[in-house]
Order: C-alpha cells, then sequence, then structure tokens
C-alpha cells in the first residue's frame, strides 16, 4: 500500500506533473514513454486516456501498484505518465514510483483535464477558393467542431462548439484576423455541454439554433434574445465571398436536427494546384456538415430524447429521401467520431462510400429499425442534465461541465 513508503526524495515538485497539453505535445512528437492509468479495471474499461498511436494505456490500480508482481511491469528506462480521474491517485502513485527510482509524472487534473485537449486538421480545398475550414477535435470525447472562414472578408462561422474551444477559436482567429460572425448548434446536444451560448456571447455573434427544437428562451437577456435566430430548412447562412450554409431539416437523431450544405463547385478555379492528397475534398463540391446524423463509420442514435422507435424512423427516411438523394461525391463531416484519432488528419469521407458501409442495413426500413435497436450503447452520463442545460442555452462555463461530461463519445452507433 502507498500508506507504507517512505516520502519521495522529490515531494510535491512540480517535476512530478505533466500538463494535458504538454502530455499531447509528445505524443504528436511520437516520444516514447509508457501511460499508466491508476483507476480500477471498471473506470478503465469505460474511458482511456487514448489518442493517435497511443492506443491504451497500462492498467494498474492504484491499491496494487506497490506489489512485486506490478513494478515488474514498469519499466526503469523510460519515462511513466500516470493518470487517473482528478489526479489524486495517480499524484500518490507518480511520488511513491518516484522515491523508488522510476522516472513518472502524473497528468495534472487527471482526464477530466484530458478531455479538454484539442487536435486541429485542415479541410483541404483547392488555393483558388477563398475558404479556410478547420476541423477541431475534442479528442477524449470524439467531438469535433469546424471553423469556416471567408479569407478576403475575414468572417467566421463556427459549428457545433464545445465547451472549451475558444483557447483554439481564440489562437485562429488571431492567426488570421477573423471575426466570428454566426455560431451555429446543430441540434440540442444529449452528450456534452454545448458552447453555442459561451462563444456567440464572447464574440458578439449571432446564435443560430434549430427552430424545431424545443429550446427555452423566455429567461434570455433582451440583448442576448435579439442575437438569436432560429432556423428552418432551407435557410442560408452567410460565411462571405458569395459562400452560404445552407440548412437542412434532417430530423432522427434528435427531432430537429438540422445538416447545413457548403457548395464549393461555383467557385472560378484559378489552377489545379491541391494542398494535400490524403484530406483534399477538392474534387467534392458539396460539403455536409451531418452533426450527429450521420457519421463516417455510423449512424446517429435516436433514442436519447426518449422516442425511439418514431425517431428510428424519422432517421432511416433522412437518410433515404434527403441525403442519399446528394450527389456521391459529397463530402460528410460529422461532428463525432468514435475512433481514436490521428494528429492532423481529417475526418471525413464521400456519400458513396458511406451508403457502401450501410448498404445492408439500409436495404428496408426493418432492417435498418432492427440493427439500430440492437446496437445502441448505453445512454450517456448525466445527459438528461446536459439537455436540460443545453434546452435553456445555458453558458456552459457556469456549470461543472467535465465531471457532467465524463465518460467516452456514445452519440452513435457504429456499423
Amino acid at each position: 500500500m502507498l500508506s507504507n513508503l517512505g516520502n519521495s526524495k522529490k515531494g510535491d515538485n512540480n517535476d512530478l506533473i505533466i500538463k494535458p497539453s504538454e502530455l499531447k505535445k509528445k505524443m504528436d512528437d511520437g516520444d516514447d514513454f509508457l501511460i499508466l492509468d491508476v483507476r480500477t479495471k471498471q473506470e478503465h474499461d469505460m474511458w482511456t486516456i487514448s489518442y493517435d498511436k497511443y492506443q491504451d494505456s497500462t492498467l494498474i490500480p492504484v491499491d496494487t501498484l506497490m506489489s512485486a508482481e506490478s513494478l515488474k511491469k514498469l519499466p526503469k528506462d523510460k519515462e511513466i505518465i500516470a493518470y487517473c480521474a482528478h489526479g489524486q491517485r495517480s499524484s500518490f502513485a507518480a511520488s511513491a514510483l518516484s522515491s523508488l527510482g522510476f522516472k513518472v509524472r502524473t497528468v495534472e487534473g487527471g482526464i477530466a483535464e484530458w478531455s479538454n485537449v484539442y487536435d486541429i486538421a485542415d479541410v483541404e480545398i483547392e488555393k483558388s477558393i477563398p475558404l479556410r475550414i478547420w476541423q477541431i477535435r475534442r479528442i477524449s470525447k470524439g467531438c469535433m467542431s469546424y471553423i469556416i472562414a471567408s479569407i478576403t472578408e475575414k468572417a467566421a462561422v463556427v459549428i457545433d462548439p464545445t465547451c472549451g474551444i475558444d483557447s483554439v477559436i481564440d489562437d485562429l482567429i488571431s492567426s488570421y484576423q477573423l471575426t466570428i460572425s454566426n455560431v451555429i448548434d446543430t441540434h440540442m446536444h444529449a452528450d456534452h455541454l454545448s458552447g453555442a451560448t459561451k462563444i456567440a456571447s464572447k464574440y458578439n455573434a449571432q446564435l443560430s439554433i434549430s427552430s424545431i427544437e424545443n429550446y427555452i428562451i423566455e429567461g434570455i437577456s433582451p440583448e442576448s434574445h435579439s442575437k438569436i435566430k432560429r432556423i428552418a430548412d432551407g435557410d442560408r447562412i452567410k460565411i462571405g465571398d458569395e459562400f452560404y450554409l445552407e440548412a437542412i431539416h434532417t430530423p432522427g437523431h434528435t427531432e430537429g436536427s438540422m445538416s447545413f450544405t457548403l457548395d464549393i463547385n461555383h467557385a472560378a478555379v484559378k489552377d489545379n494546384q491541391k494542398l494535400g492528397a490524403e484530406s483534399n475534398v477538392s474534387d467534392h463540391p458539396l460539403l455536409l456538415f451531418t452533426g450527429d446524423t450521420l457519421f463516417v463509420n455510423g449512424v446517429g442514435r435516436p433514442d436519447l430524447h426518449n422516442n425511439a422507435e418514431q425517431y428510428t424512423a424519422h432517421l432511416y427516411q433522412t437518410y433515404q429521401l434527403k441525403i442519399f438523394s446528394m450527389p456521391d461525391n459529397t463530402i460528410v463531416l460529422p461532428t463525432h467520431y468514435s475512433e481514436i484519432f490521428s494528429h492532423n488528419k481529417l475526418i471525413f469521407n464521400s456519400l458513396k462510400s458511406i451508403k457502401q458501409k450501410l448498404g445492408d442495413i439500409t436495404q428496408s426500413e426493418n432492417s435498418f429499425s432492427e440493427y439500430v435497436s440492437s446496437n445502441i450503447p448505453p445512454q450517456p452520463m448525466n445527459y438528461d442534465k446536459i439537455v436540460k442545460i443545453n434546452r435553456n442555452l445555458i453558458s456552459c462555463e457556469t456549470v461543472l461541465f467535465r465531471d457532467l461530461e465524463a465518460g467516452p463519445n456514445s452519440c452513435g452507433i457504429r456499423t
């Protein structure tokens, strides 16, 4: 037991601490180290630190850490990064292991703080098109947000921001001298707190929400109320330079879910120079931001608003009558991903590829319903509380959101 150990020579020295952002930098650089989870097996099985090539962590619960058998599993020739839920158990573990000569640090704030680490990938388009698009990924939760910016007009739109994303937005708008003109929520989120109200207020931008979701705006101040716009099917949101996002009502995940298309086909292409091969979407003029309606490796879940049977039918109709009727070379850009993120690698797929993957389960409404009902994952922790906060457009920084959002991405059904 840790209580039987002598004091570490370093004591409470900051040398035993690594910030989550520093840990991500080490991962991005491909450093060789061991990630040690000192929580219980139940906690580990639910949610771990995993990113890029660091796909899992070694599990040794803190109450068994100092056994001879456990110590044999730990290397003396490489750094150990220990973590737990909030940093307390891993701090004890780091101190104890340090006293035995291990090179070890603890993740400051644990996986709760790691949950607020982001990675960015470019949605690469032709250089002649005066747009920049960034996919911003909250890597522990599988959440993805987007910034779409007009390079000439310096105006930008944010889609589905999470609560801690403003530091990333600050860096981008500073680097490119942008102004945030509009913040969009594609639907009323149930697995995480929306950052839309916070971001719209911070940057004095319009907040665009679905007119079909049952948001409650009566308690909003008159100043903020005037900046809220309810979006309906067919509405357009200007980005700049004659580029618009067009709303499409795509019910199923929620009754009021909206997807948004961005047509870049009309832009005058002066050359064929690409920004990159693997993640270039230039040959696919229609971009579709699907929120949680459709993913690159799954379908939206219809059960989070207590009407699963009806919503499943709506989701099937959304696919067949709306999304699948779009051109096959449409690029799908969702706001969730259930795999491990790779640094700077864009998450996207063509609609043709997704339709092929979903072919067996979307042949009929019965086959779709059977697959969905048989594969619904556990409901997100605290989702009723999260929905209530998002429904009332409560600014997320007023809520202790890290504990409220604890747990992995569970907003889709993998295929």
